[in-house]
């Protein structure tokens, strides 16, 4: 299986409160992050660093490689509690899209361009899983390299 993420969109996702990113040809990339919040004495903690890599499991399992379900932005204004990570993926010439979102929940996922999801999220994610069985959370987990400092 060959994967190649092209755009991923983060709606209120942890640190995020909206952020598109063109991940197409981009090769190794070193994420460096500033914690901007001047209450907090942290130099890069909280900047997003960790979550934009966790929006990608999130988005195909429905938690993050740490297992976290609760992903919505903290301190987030009244009108915009909505959460949601929409990712553009090809997979050995195909092209998928995938979009999950809480508050309230729902899951799309799109293959060539069409949807092909199904009722609800249940459904849809065994759609997802007969499109991609071995993209399961212990591989998401494993491509992805967290690290600080």
């Amino acid at each position: 299986m060959n994967i190649t993420f092209k755009n991923i969109i983060l709606h209120n996702f942890f640190s995020f409160q909206h952020a598109e990113l063109n991940l197409s040809n981009q090769g190794y990339i070193l994420i460096q992050g500033v914690n901007h919040n001047p209450l907090d004495n942290a130099s890069s903690n909280g900047s997003g660093k960790s979550a934009l890599l966790e929006s990608i499991a999130w988005c195909f399992t429905g938690e993050t490689v740490r297992g976290s379900k609760e992903v919505l932005r903290i301190g987030v204004d009244g009108k915009d509690k909505m959460c949601y990570v929409d990712l553009y993926f090809v997979v050995d010439n195909t092209e998928y899209r995938l979009y999950r979102q809480s508050n309230p929940s729902k899951l799309k996922l799109y293959v060539n361009n069409e949807d092909v999801s199904g009722k609800g999220i249940r459904d849809t994610e065994t759609i997802l899983k007969s499109y991609l069985p071995d993209l399961n959370a212990s591989l998401i987990g494993s491509v992805i390299i967290l690290g600080q400092g």
